[in-house]
């Protein structure tokens, strides 16, 4: 006599789309971002870059 084996039923795969509508420019305006100081707003600040020799130490990276 053979053993009848238990199957799954079969589950249609279903494919769905969502669709989102996204608002832009809500906020374009509401904020201000300067990367440099209150003389040059628009050019960011920078020292220079002074080395005094060869570094002796160790680092961990």
């Amino acid at each position: 006599m053979k053993k009848q084996q238990k199957r799954t039923p079969y589950v249609v795969p279903r494919v769905t789309a969502t669709v989102v509508e996204l608002e832009q420019g809500i906020a374009a305006g509401s904020a201000s971002v300067n990367p440099g100081d209150t003389s040059n707003p628009s050019s960011p600040k920078t020292e220079d870059w002074f080395d005094n020799g060869s570094q002796n130490t160790d680092f961990d990276i």
